[in-house]
Parts: structure tokens; sequence; C-alpha cells
């Protein structure tokens, strides 16, 4: 029997099964072991996880000074095993329920796959969490990227739903035959259009907020965002998309998708349009204003939840990648309650092209206070003004202790030093001896540092400032609104030693070049300058500052 062809919605009619089937033989390799789940299921296999042809070095040839090396790709051989590489990327593919199913009963057996992509491919979040379910045990992957997947909320529940469905009415002369099975069919569209209508109205007010937060953060508050319009506008004059655009980015200095979102929202039922193209300043204003007060959520925002589950303390992934996929504040409440909770095993976070504003990065600094085994956060191309970076420094900054403090913060120390030892010690035992499976990343106890400073002025006591230590190599906040040189030279001395501090692509970039043109000449990763540094030495005390354009 031939394999049939995937189609979207082919697959519907199946169930995502709970666990592999009885006998099934599991080779390790995603790919080919996805072909034979399908068949076992009765499924059609999506091209995205099809075997990749194997890529082959045939020769390399000197041609007018230069070197090329010519790849072949090999067809694939049924007959041999399929060997899958250490890359699997899905790009601009839409994918099924089941098929990401079926994949994520595989990833826990996966051997040799390191690095695998879903780029533009529209994953809702029981995808996500059918996926994060599968990364787990002895999986082999060690970094998932997600990019350019903004995500929607789930369905309601009916009994979410405020405004009930429309009674509906009989038609006059309508027989009996078939009335029952025509009003049940009428009654599940109806309840079915309410909580799409009801998604609709709740992701609307989830998108205006945000961009409520963002006009606030670029202006402080809105009477200084209506008053930056100016008195030349029309309020009441119908403007294009387009018009709108570039409107709020001659007044306000916005751009970006989301700018096109809120137009949509606008030119839609919730503010009686009907999808004319057309929006006025006033529906804009009044669409902001008349927001609810945000209500203390009774459960965590479920798009961060599911987010929440790929950063979760038996994660094994060492990096976690979410590019342009609408994170805002309020996804990242369940995200920061997630790494406060101090999932070792994960490294590097990029959270780049993202809607993250100042109350996001207060978010992100409440986690990293609690964990400090992050490696890498990328932050770039958000909405963190000069006061979100100072927020997002802060777990780094030295703090003064009275005596009482101290003594309490020699125990500590004490403790940790313990810990480390005895950790060191275990690591030695360990030396020589096998083992099977993949290796976690062992939790290390950092050793906090207090130092006694002399007595200084009137006081005749010393005082105390104690550093957490932290495992940070580069806090990346690149092409972000911060403006302040000032903010910047007060933070860089307090940062983790050798610590990068990238802030590529911002105003306070620009004036420090000014200012030091030192800082500009090193574009090379080593040797390191900072803002005490002329000359090439080993990193001091404090960030070291990335403002090269690349």
């Amino acid at each position: 029997m031939s394999t049939p062809v995937w189609v979207y919605g082919i697959n519907d009619h199946l169930d995502v099964p709970a666990d592999l089937p009885s006998g099934f033989d599991v080779s390790g390799n995603l790919c080919a072991d996805f072909r034979s789940l399908c068949d076992a299921v009765g499924a059609a296999p999506h091209p995205a996880f099809k075997p990749r042809p194997r890529k082959s070095v045939a020769s390399a040839q000197k041609k007018s000074g230069v070197v090329s090396t010519e790849v072949v790709e090999s067809p694939v051989n049924e007959s041999e095993p399929y060997q899958e590489g250490p890359y699997l990327a899905v790009r601009s593919f839409l994918l099924d329920r089941l098929s990401v199913g079926l994949a994520s009963l595989l990833l826990p057996n996966v051997q040799s796959l390191k690095v695998l992509v879903f780029s533009d491919c529209n994953l809702d979040s029981e995808m996500l969490k059918l996926l994060a379910a599968g990364l787990k045990g002895d999986c082999s992957i060690e970094s998932l990227q997600v990019e350019y997947n903004t995500l929607e909320l789930p369905l309601p529940l009916l009994a979410e739903i405020d405004a009930e469905a429309p009674a509906s009415e009989e038609q006059e002369g309508e027989g009996d035959r078939g009335k029952d099975e025509a009003n049940a069919w009428d009654n599940a569209t109806r309840a079915l259009e309410a909580r799409e209508r009801k998604r609709y109205s709740m992701q609307s007010e989830r998108l205006l907020r945000s961009f409520k937060e963002w006009l606030e953060s670029t202006h402080g508050n809105l009477e200084a965002v209506w008053k930056a319009f100016g008195t030349d506008v029309k309020w009441d004059g119908n403007i294009t998309a387009a018009d709108f655009h570039v409107m709020l980015y001659e007044k306000l200095g916005l751009s970006g998708p989301q700018v096109l979102e809120v137009f949509e929202v606008l030119d839609g039922p919730d503010y009686g349009a009907e999808g004319g193209g057309q929006a006025t300043l006033n529906t804009l204003r009044h669409a902001i204003e008349s927001l609810p007060e945000e209500r203390v959520a009774e459960e965590p925002d479920p798009i961060g939840i599911t987010l929440a589950a790929f950063l979760d303390a038996k994660t094994v992934l060492e990096s976690m990648s979410l590019r342009s996929c609408g994170v805002s504040r309020l996804e990242l409440g369940p995200m920061s309650d997630a790494l406060a909770k101090c999932p070792w095993q994960l490294r590097c976070l990029n959270l780049w092209e993202n809607r993250i504003c100042d109350r996001g990065a207060e978010l992100l600094a409440t986690a990293l206070d609690a964990y400090r085994g992050l490696e890498y956060l990328g932050l770039g191309r958000n909405r963190i003004t000069d006061a979100g970076l100072q927020i997002l420094c802060r777990p780094f900054t030295a703090t003064t202790l009275d005596d009482e403090q101290a003594a309490e913060a020699r125990k500590q120390i004490a403790s940790q030093e313990a810990q480390a030892k005895s950790v060191a010690d275990a690591k030695d035992k360990a030396q020589g001896q096998e083992f099977s499976g993949r290796q976690r990343r062992v939790p290390v106890p950092l050793v906090d540092d207090l130092e006694e400073r002399p007595p200084s002025g009137d006081s005749d006591r010393p005082t105390f400032v104690l550093k957490k230590a932290s495992e940070l190599k580069s806090l990346v906040v690149s092409e972000n609104p911060i403006k302040s040189m000032e903010v910047v030279e007060a933070i860089q001395p307090h940062g983790p030693r050798g610590a990068e501090l990238i802030l590529r692509g911002t105003a306070a970039a620009t004036e420090l070049g000014i200012k030091k043109p030192e800082l500009l000449k090193d574009r090379e990763r080593r040797p390191l300058l900072t803002l005490q540094q002329t000359s090439a030495a080993p990193p001091p005390e404090g960030w070291i500052l990335r403002i090269t354009p690349f």
C-alpha cells in the first residue's frame, strides 16, 4: 500500500497516542523513526520530518587563488541505516497536531540530534505543550529555537463566556424529520462561534494592553502620548493602515508589526468597524483609555505556562530561543517563576525581538537574582529603557550590610563553601568512571564575596559590601531605547567580572563612542576594554561594554 501524501487536515481523524505502540522499535533517529511511527498508527507522514539527503565533500579545488569545496548530496540508500545529523530545521511549514505529537513521543529516544529549529511554523499552545513533554530523559537535544511564532490564547470554555449565545429560532413549516439534527448542528456551530468570538476579544484586549504599556514606557503617560501628536492631526479623519504606521512612527517613534496588529484591532468588530481598512486616531484613543483595570489573575497566564514548560527543572535544554514570538510581560510571569526555580541545565535564554518592557525586565531581574547559573540572556530589540536596564542589572550590584547582616552573610558563605567542596570531592571521585546516557549539568554552589572596608568619614565602624556570584557571561540589550550614557556609566562597575554588556544600536552606545572612542576600536573579543581601560589587560570588576556596530 502506498504512503498517503500529507495535506493539512489529513490526520485530523486521529488522536495523539499517549505512548509509543507496543513493540515499536526505536533507532534513535528522529526522521527515520517518525516515518515508521506514522506507518504504525496509520498517519500521513509530514514532509518536514522526511530524512534529509546526506551531504559529502567531494573535492577541494583551487581556482583563481580561492579554495572552493564542492558539496554533493548523496541519495538515501534504503538498505543502509539512516544516520541523522546534529541539526534539524523546520522552516515555514504548517504543522498539524498529530505530527508534533508523534515527534514528541520519539524525542526522549533521540541520540544524535543536538539542535532543533521551528521557524515560522505557526505552532499553537497545544503543539508546544506536546513538544515540551518530549524533551526529557536522555534526549540528546541541547538547543531548541522557536522563531517568528506569535502565540494566541487557547479557546475559552463555554463556562468562561460571559455572553450567552442567542436562542435559536424555529423556522415555520419545518417538519420533524431532521429537526433534531439541525438544531444540534446549529447549537454546536453557535457555541464554537461564541468561543472564537470570545477569544478574539480577549486577544485584542491583550494586544492593546501591551501596546498601552509600550506607549507609557516611551512617553511616561498617556497624556504625553496624545500631546505628542500635536495640533495638526485630524482625530476623526479616517486613515489607512500605511498612513497609521507612518503617523505613529513620525509622531511617537513607534514602528513594527504590533503597530499594524493594533490597526487591525481598531478596524475589527470590537470597535464598530467592518474591516474596511480604515480607522481614526479617536478610535485608538478610546480603545486605549477604555481598557478595563487589569485584574489579578487567579491562574497564571496560559501562554506563559506553555513557554515555562521549556524552562522547568526537568528540562534537557541548555539553550532556549524564542525569537520574535510576541513574548511580553504577561508571558514572562510564569517563565520567570520557572527560572527562579534554578533549572541548572539551562545556560542560554534568547528573547530577541519580542515585546518586553521595563515591567518585564523587572520580572527577569527577580528570576536572575534567584537563578545564578544562566550564562547568556538575549534581550535585543525589545522595549527596555534606561530604567529597565538599571532594574536588570540590580541583581549584580553589590549591597552594603550592617554588622548583623554581615554576620548572616558569613554563615551563608560558609555554607556555600562547604557545598562547593562537597561537589568538588564528588567530581574527583567520579573521574575515571563510565557513564551511560545524557550527562546533565551539575548545580554549582556559587560562593558570594563579602568585603570589609575600613571606616570612612565620621564613622569609626567598618562597612561590609556583599556581592553575589553569578555565572552570567553576556547580557544583550542591543537596539533597545536605552538613551542615557550616564546610566550605563553608573552601572558599568557593578557587573559580574568579565561579563559582557552588549549595547549595540542604542543611543547610549553612540554617546559612549563619542566620549570614549577607544571603545569603538575594540573589534576583537579579546583583549577587552571597559570604561576604566585604555589598553589591553585582564578584565577588572564590572561589565565589559560592547558598543561597536557589527
